[in-house]
């Protein structure tokens, strides 16, 4: 059994572009140490792999208008990566306060705290999955 130590600070489901005309749904993970992404089941069948950056070698993030929602932009020195998710804005700035201080983590002691808006209107602590009031999946 192996023991993570990586703490979660960003999650949400969204879209990998592996190529122009390919693209894979799945689930988006950004943790204090890298960014993962796993393939849903669906497409995982036609042979897309799953997808994983480490923080420190990412060079440039970038954020670009897409039709519904934003695409983020994740340049390493291997490549790009192109993410399309409604809560790109967020991701953002979330690795841009990364790469401007390298040296401190994604996610602060403070952040910890951090309470979220529920589409029931009620604050959440971000540590909940789901509302404790509606139900709904935070």
């Amino acid at each position: 059994m192996q023991v993570s130590t990586e703490i979660t600070v960003f999650m949400q489901k969204a879209i990998y572009y592996v190529s122009r005309l390919i693209a894979a749904r799945g689930v988006l993970e950004l943790t204090d140490k890298k960014i993962n992404f796993e393939v849903a089941s669906l497409d995982s069948t036609f042979g897309i792999k799953d997808v994983s950056i480490e923080l420190t070698s990412i060079t440039d993030v970038r954020i670009e208008c897409g039709d519904l929602h934003p695409r983020i932009v994740v340049v390493t020195a291997s490549g790009k990566s192109e993410f399309v998710l409604a809560r790109g804005q967020e991701l953002y700035d979330r690795l841009m306060g990364y790469l401007k201080n390298t040296v401190a983590p994604v996610m602060s002691h403070e952040d910890e705290r951090l309470t979220l808006k529920c589409r029931c209107g009620r604050e959440v602590n971000s540590a909940y999955r789901f509302c404790p009031w509606c139900g709904a999946r935070m």
